[in-house]
């Protein structure tokens, strides 16, 4: 929404907004490609808490900052595409922020892409390109260890959040994990999410995951799918023959920046280009 919808809707002159977006960085308004400022569901929520607290006679300084750091749930966005402009400002923010170990701005600017784009969208135009962002500069040794470990454990909570029920629908089921001796999972929890929002039922078993225990929850719960992610090369090699017995049972897909074709077609599994389009694939191909 602009400037004039926003004041209407709150109840806050325009010249206020604009004095709290300068002075206090309430407001994150999204930019049109013609530089037109774009207020979101966010930014409303939080000046109706600042104005709540204002009300409470908190100093304005104060009750700005306090809105900010309020946990606000709202109803994610729809629109299913970002904006190549903003698609690159979003990563832009977000990787400024977590290479400054500046948790708040970037859960700032998360929040603020998921008020107004669907959370697919998000992990696709945002997420996965900035991990390859990550990857690419962690090889170049121009992103030091510290930078890489908040970076992923700030992503991996905020994705475990937007992770909860994942047991729950009408859909088939999949087991997911970490190749044996692999502890990245942000890749697979990004399938996950997006397999879960095409009503998969999906039990997550983390990092580092024997094959043997996939085989065991697979059986258990009667799953239709077992994907597995491999960040690391070599470790999911000494595993291919594992993988190949499993697929005689289970369909299996492996993917990550360690997985390729030719090492899916050695574990006659599936090979997993892109999280986001590659959960619609498996969809389809498992409803054929």
């Amino acid at each position: 929404m602009r400037i004039s919808e926003l004041s209407r809707r709150v109840g806050v002159s325009a010249e206020t907004l604009r004095a709290w977006e300068r002075r206090y960085g309430v407001l994150r308004p999204r930019r049109t490609q013609g530089n037109t400022r774009l207020y979101s569901a966010l930014d409303e929520a939080r000046v109706r808490v600042m104005k709540r607290y204002i009300a409470e006679h908190v100093p304005v300084a104060q009750a700005a900052e306090m809105a900010m750091s309020a946990q606000l749930r709202l109803n994610p966005g729809r629109t299913g595409e970002l904006p190549g402009h903003e698609r690159e400002s979003a990563i832009r923010e977000l990787a400024r922020a977590l290479a400054a170990f500046d948790e708040t701005s970037a859960d700032r600017t998360l929040q603020q892409l998921l008020g107004a784009y669907a959370l697919t969208a998000v992990l696709r135009d945002v997420i996965l390109p900035y991990l390859q962002q990550v990857g690419e500069r962690w090889e170049e040794n121009r992103l030091s260890v510290a930078q890489e470990h908040f970076a992923s454990h700030f992503l991996q909570a905020r994705l475990h959040g937007l992770s909860r029920g994942w047991d729950r629908g009408l859909g088939p089921g999949a087991v997911l994990a970490a190749a044996p001796g692999d502890h990245h999972t942000l890749g697979i929890t990004c399938f996950g999410i997006a397999l879960h929002r095409l009503g998969w039922r999906i039990v997550c078993l983390g990092a580092a995951t024997p094959i043997e225990m996939l085989s065991e929850v697979a059986q258990t719960t009667s799953a239709s799918l077992i994907g597995v992610s491999a960040s690391v090369l070599g470790l999911l090699e000494p595993h291919t023959d594992a993988l190949a017995e499993l697929a005689r049972t289970t369909p299996v897909i492996i993917g990550g920046h360690a997985a390729s074709p030719e090492l899916a077609r050695r574990c006659h599994a599936t090979y997993l280009r892109d999280p986001i389009s590659g959960a619609r694939e498996v969809t389809l191909a498992n409803a054929a």
